[in-house]
């Protein structure tokens, strides 16, 4: 009887491993159209330079787990924290050469490349496994729309309002999930997001 009990466990805790390992996650890109209907998109790049002053556009993506975030590097408020766990993201998968962090600037005025270049460099990340890019005010609005985020100076000008969420997107470029930076749970659940995605 222990021995049927033992094999019953056995088997429920197989089970439910397996369910938990081919959990889909769903995709998120899309827009609701006039019809009411789910329009799907691919995230795509074009017109942004990165912290070597190289173009940054789709093909970089391709085939690649990314984490997407918006900064801005004077950021006096969530940035410093957010960076923080991003480093430790970027750590936890230096192995992983499909993985890349994007991070985009919010503030291209101030943001220049040799700025972008000092900041990327004190995260002691590789440039090939972190990018930080800009570009004009009104095209990195354009893909924080497509990222379903939003920013704006606040009233003295002194920073800004914008999102502590990074955006998890596919090998096909697809979101496929959101997750709060600042939040501990949820960098572990964006972790083993991550690792879902790679397999």
């Amino acid at each position: 009887m222990t021995n049927f009990k033992l094999l019953v466990c056995s088997l429920f805790l197989l089970v439910l491993n397996c369910n938990t390992s081919s959990k889909e996650l769903p995709i998120l890109s899309y827009k609701i159209d006039a019809t009411g209907n789910q329009r799907f998109y691919n995230m795509t790049y074009q017109g942004f330079t990165n912290q070597l002053g190289d173009s940054f556009s789709t093909e970089d993506i391709q085939n690649k787990i990314c984490i997407a975030n918006f900064f801005f590097t004077r950021c006096p408020s969530i940035c410093p924290p957010m960076r923080t766990e991003l480093i430790s993201i970027a750590e936890a998968f230096s192995v992983d050469e499909n993985i890349l962090l994007i991070s985009h600037t919010i503030d291209p005025k101030h943001d220049s490349i040799p700025v972008l270049k000092g900041y990327s460099e004190a995260t002691a990340i590789p440039d090939n496994k972190w990018q930080f890019i800009r570009a004009s005010e009104e095209k990195t609005k354009l893909q924080a729309e497509m990222y379903m985020t939003n920013f704006k100076p606040n009233e003295d000008g002194s920073d800004f309002y914008h999102s502590s969420f990074a955006a998890l997107v596919d090998q096909k470029q697809q979101i496929r999930g959101f997750y709060n930076v600042l939040v501990l749970e949820d960098v572990e659940r964006l972790k083993i997001d991550i690792k879902q995605l790679l397999k």
